[in-house]
């Protein structure tokens, strides 16, 4: 028995870091083999997403305490899979086995059953798979390829059915369409971009790269190839991480697709595209930095604009949140343009506590539309009384969002600007705290107008079975002509007024609190408990932060964990 357990035990650790991957890839098959056993499907997929969790808090106390992990998949040198874990993959890869175990319990109870069995699990762990896989990976061509995975599954899962949908099948196929047809277009450019610097420098390899691009720079000028190709790489990673002017699929892809799937893309996958540019920018590109920062810079500045004030005219509670994540993702990328290790520090706590609140606030808002049957600001309303563990949920994330204390969201948006003032950055400084407080404006208006006020009757709409439709003209006269035929008897009166009457009492009744399931309920808990932890200690996610920007800011510690300090 001690020796199985110490087999497991050297297995594990030996193979900690393709272990996230291999296992959401194994998965997607043994569900599929699985469709027509929801219960079985159930039970797997807890302890799947469990252990993926468990597998990625063991790869990050691994790389916290014994440094970069490389991981060799066959003898292939600089040409064959290499995946490497060091401490920013390892913090994202725990971030997403995080949120995906969350997300995944949230799922039972939302996702419509037939969806959840035929398809939804094994895209589900495919995406994940894909996901983990791009954190980990250290080659480009690899990177493309996990890329596709990552994309090719979440497409198909926004297209997966809720059990209570308010979406028209017209506008989620639009959606799907734009998500797509740009997924398409940029894993195109990302080839051709992968194709260039493969002929240019002769490698693959990311740490490679780095190293012989910083010998080029240091006997010479880059070639123009290099500087074109990693133009490329960003307008293809920026359009993943929703930067303007790339961002328009995500306004409407999150409010159409299913609500565990906006939590996903919004708290992980527009996280990937940051978490890309940095890599490129910081690790392959490392000499060229004084040339890109400084359009980042430009670009994070107008997205974080762009979206916060978007985000005031809209009525859809998903697409004030879509735009909020527009917005968020640009104060992510404007630290990273500052490039001092306080401001990529800063960056690295503001995706953290996004990835944690934004996701929280989606599934809140997820179980609100379940309630009401509606995402229109205009018809909702005193929900307070009513729904008060989703009042509380979304407004510990609106709290978070708005950087206000003791949430984490204020931890880090604080630091940022800190760093901002550090390093004499007046003017980018400016837009971002005028941007924050259009950010305190519309989020705490859009909590009013979900929880304070009047109840406006959407609950009581939703359990008598009323749609979100409105009538087409040709039906309203129809309507209109049955009243007339109504009022000719002799008791149309006494049955206008009994109308009346119970139409009052429908809307004005007070309604009692309604149960949330446990799988709903759950989910959104956590992430609020895990919000309130960030910003009531902050100090271990800020030490964290630090080791990975002083990490990115000087690779020869990558560089010499993969490669052993030369190019090969």
């Amino acid at each position: 028995m001690i020796s199985l357990l110490s087999w497991i035990e050297t297995f594990i650790l030996s193979n900690i870091t393709v272990l996230p991957i291999a296992i959401g890839l194994l998965m997607a098959p043994v569900m599929l083999f699985l469709r027509n056993k929801p219960k079985a499907q159930k039970v797997m997929a807890v302890i799947a997403s469990t252990t993926l969790l468990v597998i990625a808090a063991i790869l990050f106390w691994v790389v916290y305490k014994n440094g970069i992990q490389v991981y060799d998949i066959g003898e292939f040198g600089k040409y064959g899979i290499v995946l490497v874990g060091d401490m920013l993959s390892a913090l994202m890869v725990l971030l997403t086995a995080f949120i995906g175990l969350l997300v995944m319990i949230y799922s039972f109870d939302y996702i419509e059953k037939k969806s959840l069995s035929m398809s939804y699990y094994p895209l589900y762990y495919l995406m994940m798979a894909g996901i983990f896989g791009i954190f980990l990976t250290g080659d480009l061509f690899n990177l493309f390829v996990f890329f596709e995975i990552m994309f090719l599954s979440s497409t198909g899962l926004i297209m997966a059915n809720e059990a209570l949908s308010v979406t028209d099948t017209a506008h989620k196929l639009e959606a799907t369409y734009k998500y797509m047809a740009l997924g398409m277009i940029g894993s195109f450019m990302m080839l051709v971009a992968i194709v260039t610097i493969y002929a240019t420098v002769g490698s693959l390899n990311m740490a490679d790269l780095s190293a012989k691009i910083q010998m080029i720079a240091e006997t010479g000028s880059i070639p123009w190839v290099i500087i074109a190709a990693a133009l490329l790489f960003i307008v293809v990673f920026g359009n993943k991480a929703a930067l303007v002017p790339l961002h328009f699929w995500l306004p409407d892809v999150h409010p159409t697709a299913p609500t565990p799937i906006s939590a996903m893309l919004s708290g992980i996958l527009i996280k990937v595209g940051a978490y890309c540019i940095l890599r490129v920018l910081f690790l392959i590109l490392y000499p060229t930095q004084a040339f890109f920062l400084p359009i980042l810079m430009f670009f994070s500045l107008l997205t974080i604009a762009v979206g916060a004030i978007s985000a005031m005219g809209q009525t859809d509670i998903k697409r004030v949140l879509a735009y909020s994540s527009v917005s968020q993702i640009g104060y992510v990328l404007l630290g990273l343009s500052l490039g001092t290790v306080g401001a990529i520090a800063a960056a690295i706590m503001y995706l953290v506590n996004h990835a944690l609140a934004k996701s929280m606030l989606f599934l809140t808002a997820g179980g609100i539309i379940h309630e009401t049957h509606t995402r229109d600001l205009r018809k909702m309303g005193g929900l307070i009384t009513i729904l008060p563990l989703f009042s509380m949920a979304f407004l510990i994330g609106t709290m978070s969002i708005a950087g206000f204390p003791p949430m984490g969201g204020f931890v880090s948006k604080f630091a940022l600007f800190q760093s901002a003032v550090s390093g004499e950055f007046w003017l980018p400084l400016l837009i971002a705290v005028l941007m924050a407080v259009i950010t305190i404006f519309y989020m705490f208006r859009t909590w009013i107008a979900v929880f304070w006020g009047e109840n406006k009757g959407s609950l009581k709409e939703a359990e008598d079975g009323v749609t979100d439709v409105p009538m087409l003209e040709g039906e309203n006269a129809a309507a209109e002509s049955a009243a007339v035929s109504t009022a000719e008897s002799a008791q149309a009166e006494q049955a206008q007024a009994a109308m009346q009457t119970a139409t009052h009492a429908t809307v004005s009744a007070p309604v009692k609190k309604h149960k949330i399931s446990f799988e709903i309920a759950f989910p959104i808990a956590a992430l609020c408990a895990a919000v309130i932890l960030l910003g009531i200690f902050p100090e271990p996610l800020y030490e964290i932060s630090n080791i990975i920007a002083t990490q990115i800011l000087d690779p020869t510690e990558y560089i010499t964990a993969v490669l052993g300090g030369a190019p090969r």
